[in-house]
């Protein structure tokens, strides 16, 4: 699985990158978890 950022000048950027057991287990499969990480990551 990946996380991929676009920016304004459409250049693409690899935010995170993992097997689907390093998703589950990092995100949880949910958006809250998936948000909070990007906050604590300084992504948004």
């Amino acid at each position: 699985m990946i996380l991929i950022e676009f920016d304004q000048n459409k250049r693409a950027r690899v935010i995170w990158t993992g097997s689907h057991q390093d998703y589950e287990k990092i995100f949880k499969n949910n958006r809250n978890t998936i948000k909070k990480w990007l906050k604590d990551n300084g992504w948004i």
